[in-house]
């Protein structure tokens, strides 16, 4: 193993694997990608529907959890994220969501130049290889798969009929023109295998002589000479070493390990740093803070006829669906974790589309042991798309194998608890409607009892779930809190930059897969064209 390259990217998610491929791809430049987990060699992380025990705690997951959040009546969450190559894009449900053009536009607006819709399009068709070829919104060729659901369920048919009874237009590609309605979700899984970022960019990748990728590579701190990064100090396999970084050092972390490694190396607010007695590089009192995610209420209903994932799990047909996985690659075992998208108005007092629907033809429940246990049923999971709650993560030690402490602060805002009830209540109305009523069944969660705004709101705190988009911890601007400009240079150190969801200053309206690889795909051309 070489000790020294010209870039070296910190973290094999799905912006660090984008990334370290672009550079290496486009250059001579001697690229190293490092990932502090394995190679993905867990047989869950390639089956679809193996996602389900990816969330869980196992040695491909960091396994934090948030301290008391005290907005969720004290409780404390589990916040998966990858630690495999592909990151995140390993373990997580595999849809593929940009989100809204007026995103974007609000980053430019917020003092981002070259970051309005029509400034990033190009990068997500760039990395685009579309089922449906190329067009003025999608891209093909490029490494990532992007495909269409091969529904099987009725129940989902009849689903988006509700929904459109309820007024929510048909929409045969969310990532186009507009976001708004219902249809099927785009996804990341290709012949019936997951497509992470590891497989499709690593894949691509994987016989470019300039681009080394390290697993087991756990970095403690980013390396400067009066403020200019000179390379990285790391573990690797348990050894220590040190990594030379000629021209740039990039960190692709998360929206949690790169305000971590950031802190661990002296960049962040003094007063964070000085309870850990660690000596400060430069001044940047934003690094992890800002911190925000999506929040998910759950509505489950009981079926008592028609197909769903509890029925297609039972022991004869769970053979049949067995053998048509491993010789077909077909059948609900190669579904990504969610079929069906909604994207609406909580409210009528609301411009666009501010939350999202995931609707799958599987629910549980919990049994007499707290254990999430499968049942014959569907589940509706909705969330606000964009959150003004805050909160933040910060390291608790100088040990960077030491947890931090993270608070994302779910629900604290008047804004988001009135948006989780509003948009409680219009996705209650979808399982009214005459086309679901067929499959029987009653309303389990949270049940016809749980009415009053006070009820529900606590139900969506007892029971909900985080979706799983952390952001905005080194958001990117130019004002005291930014963390990078632009150009994703970390203020004040030369020869450093951030490229992942840690760097949005407002999350994305949906699933933020896609627009880390975007991120990435435009850091790429800053870092070649600089």
């Amino acid at each position: 193993m070489n000790q020294e390259y010209d870039v070296i990217v910190v973290g094999a998610g799905s912006a660090g694997c984008a990334l370290a491929y672009r550079l290496a791809q486009s250059s001579n430049l001697q690229v190293a990608l490092l990932e502090a987990g394995s190679p993905a060699k867990n047989l869950m992380l390639h089956i679809p529907l193996g996602f389900a025990f990816l969330l869980k705690e196992h040695d491909n997951n960091w396994n934090y959890t948030t301290v008391n959040e005290p907005f969720l009546n004290n409780r404390k969450v589990d916040l998966p994220r990858g630690k495999v190559l592909g990151g995140c894009s390993a373990i997580n449900g595999m849809v593929y969501v940009r989100g809204q053009k007026e995103d974007y536009d609000r980053w430019a607006e917020l003092g981002n130049d070259g970051w309005a819709f029509e400034d990033v399009l190009p990068y997500f068709k760039r990395s685009e290889d579309h089922e449906n070829g190329d067009d003025h919104f999608h891209g093909s060729g490029g490494p990532l798969w992007v495909g269409n659901v091969k529904n099987e369920f009725p129940i989902c048919e009849d689903f988006i009929r509700a929904a459109e009874d309820c007024g929510h237009a048909r929409n045969h590609d969310i990532n186009a023109e507009a976001q708004e309605g219902v249809g099927y979700f785009p996804h990341n899984i290709k012949n019936g295998k997951r497509w992470s970022s590891a497989t499709a960019f690593l894949g691509e990748g994987k016989n470019l002589a300039n681009l080394t990728v390290i697993p087991f590579a756990n970095v403690s701190k980013v390396l400067t000479d009066n403020k200019k990064v000179t390379g990285v100090e790391c573990e690797i396999k348990g050894q220590k070493t040190t990594l030379t970084a000629k021209k740039e050092v990039v960190l692709c972390g998360g929206a949690i390990n790169s305000p971590k490694i950031l802190e661990l190396s002296g960049i962040g607010d003094p007063e964070q740093l000085a309870k850990h007695r660690i000596d400060v590089v430069h001044e940047l009192p934003g690094v992890g803070e800002n911190l925000h995610d999506h929040w998910n209420a759950y509505l489950i209903r009981s079926v008592s006829s028609g197909d769903t994932y509890y029925s297609e799990a039972k022991p004869l047909r769970m053979i049949k669906n067995l053998f048509r996985y491993l010789f077909k690659k077909e059948g609900f075992l190669s579904n990504p974790a969610a079929l069906v998208a909604v994207f609406y108005k909580s409210s009528d007092s609301v411009a666009r589309a501010d939350s999202q629907i995931h609707f799958a033809p599987a629910a549980s429940e919990k049994d007499a042991k707290g254990n999430m246990v499968p049942i014959e049923g569907i589940t509706i999971a909705s969330c606000n798309l964009r959150p003004t709650s805050r909160g933040s993560t910060h390291i608790t030690s100088s040990d960077m194998q030491a947890k931090p402490d993270i608070l994302v602060n779910y629900l604290e805002t008047e804004n988001d608890q009135k948006v989780a009830i509003d948009a409680f209540r219009k996705t209650r109305d979808i399982f009214t409607k005459v086309a679901l009523q067929s499959y029987g069944g009653e309303e389990l969660g949270p049940g016809s009892a749980i009415e009053s705004d006070e009820d529900i709101l606590n139900y969506i705190r007892d029971t909900g779930d985080p979706v799983h988009h952390l952001a905005g911890s080194c958001k990117m601007g130019s004002d005291d809190m930014a963390v990078v400009d632009a150009q994703l240079k970390v203020h004040g150190i030369e020869g450093l930059r951030v490229a992942d969801a840690s760097i949005m200053p407002e999350v994305v309206s949906g699933n933020t897969h896609a627009a880390c690889v975007m991120i990435a795909e435009k850091c790429a051309d800053y870092i070649l064209n600089n």
